[in-house]
């Protein structure tokens, strides 16, 4: 009985339960009593998702059609019938790579805590449960909400999933410098994209990416003019390559929701991303939402440079890094209050990576290589350097604002938790078992004595286990960068690592934190607005199958 089941479906692609009873009464002249029952005593190849849909259906598939894009599409329309929360989910993790930190996901989802809303922990619980979606430890990202296709192609996807969110984290910066600048809030009402101790940037019953309360006459409410009640600024971005339909869905659903509490005062609602699909273009500026792009907010060089940082943050360990270019990225992104810190820790470590390349003899390079035992514990070494029948380095990088204290959390973890998982991993490895092992922190503020102590008490028993561990500062940086023999790069690491301030005059950086920004309406004589790049979307590339 199942043959035509699977045969219809292998024609027309997963479906729900009652379009396949249709389907099959049809082919076989039968009641669509009698194809019901037929599906109930179905067999494999034909699964069925573990989710109850709308008016009790069930999601059928083969399975060979599991994780497919028709798979993803199918079932985000079958459950839009009933309930759209899960639905937004999957467009939020198929927009962003099928990986999203838990503290990112109701943001990303547009998830509710409203009145007969499913939260977003409750969406994540369900789909979990029908095997959709898995929480997985990321290193640097800590929890996150997956798609259900096993840790070795999410490690994978990794890397360009974090060099997308450091860009994003950019932009964020930028946006909140050039809002506070504008008079949209002040620098400190600002609120930026949830880390997992951050309060979330929270405007009505809905996460964004960013948001603050507004003072501006047309978003404010002036009824009371000894107490008027602030409107909101709120922004959500997504540096894909091009954003469609599909990928905007629950910012929308977001923002027209929004607008229904009378509770929230107005707001002024963005969405920034590279370039649009028409039809996602068309649908943004129908429903009053400004369609923004980091070329229109902040110029081409910015926009570029966006770029560039996605770029290089996704590049192997085995391609020097270009002094010129860093200089230029700190340059036109690094301005922003902020965003020079995100900056220095994010390319510090592709700078370690090029030292250690060019000093050692030729050896296999690798960065950010995750580490995993039993599946929960995870480890990622920044670079690790294999010289064959020698010895292998394990690289920890942290970039930091020369002359900062390192948190001793982050010391304890490298020392208790990535050295002893990744020492295990090692060892069970035929070949890099035999190697001597050395674990190294390459740190570019301080350190405090608490910490220089664990490290001191991990070192003695270390000689005794047969590893060892090494702490290089700020000079001994300088020393390694030196031997390099290049002057451009050396003028860059103590320009942009090991130096402070940074390359920026005090005139340019301007910190925001430092000045009051007038909450008073302003005028405004002539604004307008760049339209945003347009292009038609990309298929995406087929997702792996079970």
């Amino acid at each position: 009985m199942s043959v035509e089941i699977a045969a219809l479906l292998a024609a027309d692609g997963p479906m729900t339960s009652g379009v396949l009873a249709t389907a099959l009464a049809a082919n076989l002249s039968i009641t669509p009593a009698a194809a019901r029952k037929r599906i109930e005593r179905r067999a494999l190849p034909v699964r069925a998702v573990k989710l109850v849909l709308h008016r009790g259906a069930q999601f059928l598939y083969l399975e060979s059609q599991y994780g497919s894009p028709k798979f993803w599409d199918r079932l985000a329309e079958a459950l839009m019938e009933g309930n759209g929360a899960y639905a937004r989910a999957i467009r939020a993790l198929t927009a962003r790579g099928g990986i999203i930190p838990t503290s990112h996901f109701a943001a990303a989802a547009g998830t509710s805590s409203g009145q007969r809303q499913i939260p977003g922990d409750e969406v994540v619980k369900r789909l979990v449960d029908a095997e959709l979606l898995q929480i997985v430890e990321m290193p640097g990202l800590g929890p996150c909400v997956a798609f259900a296709r096993g840790e070795p192609y999410l490690d994978d996807r990794f890397p360009e999933v974090r060099a997308r969110l450091i860009a994003e984290r950019v932009l964020l910066q930028s946006i909140q410098e050039w809002a506070a600048k504008l008079g949209f809030g002040s620098f400190h009402s600002f609120k930026l994209r949830a880390s997992e101790t951050d309060s979330a940037p929270a405007v009505g019953q809905f996460i964004w990416d960013l948001s603050a309360p507004s003072f501006l006459g047309p978003l404010a409410n002036w009824s009371d003019p000894g107490k008027p009640k602030p409107g909101f600024l709120v922004v959500d971005v997504l540096l894909t390559e091009v954003v469609g339909v599909a990928d905007i869905s629950p910012f929308l659903y977001k923002c027209t929701s929004l607008r229904q509490l009378r509770s929230v005062g107005r707001c002024m609602q963005f969405f920034v991303a590279n370039r649009y699909s028409q039809e996602a273009l068309n649908q943004i500026r129908r429903a009053g939402i400004v369609p923004a792009t980091p070329e229109a907010l902040f110029g081409t060089e910015v926009a570029k440079a966006l770029l560039t940082l996605l770029q290089t943050l996704s590049e192997a360990a085995d391609k020097a890094i270009d002094p010129l270019l860093f200089s230029e990225l700190f340059e036109r992104l690094g301005k922003a209050e902020g965003a020079v810190g995100t900056l220095r820790g994010a390319l510090f470590e592709y700078v370690v990576a090029d030292v250690v390349r060019q000093t050692e003899p030729p050896a296999d390079i690798t960065m950010n290589r995750i580490y995993r035992e039993g599946g929960k514990d995870v480890a990622e070494v920044d670079v690790l350097l294999i010289l064959k029948n020698r010895y292998a380095r394990f690289i920890e990088c942290k970039g930091i604002l020369p002359g900062n204290l390192l948190s001793d959390e982050e010391v304890e973890k490298w020392l208790n938790k990535r050295i002893p998982v990744v020492l295990a991993q090692t060892r069970k490895d035929n070949v890099l078992s035999k190697l001597e092992h050395w674990f190294e922190l390459w740190v570019t503020g301080e350190l405090t004595a608490e910490a220089k102590g664990m490290i001191a008490a991990a070192q003695a028993r270390a000689a005794l286990r047969g590893y060892s561990i090494r702490v290089f500062y700020a000079a001994d940086i300088d020393h390694q960068v030196s031997l390099v023999g290049d002057p451009s790069l050396r003028k860059v690491v103590y320009q942009h690592f090991l130096h402070a301030p940074m390359a920026f005059p005090d005139a340019d950086i301007n910190p925001l934190s430092k000045r009051s920004i007038p909450q008073s309406p302003f005028d405004f004589a002539d604004v307008s607005t760049e339209a945003a790049v347009t292009s038609p979307a990309k298929t995406r590339p087929a997702l792996p199958t079970r």
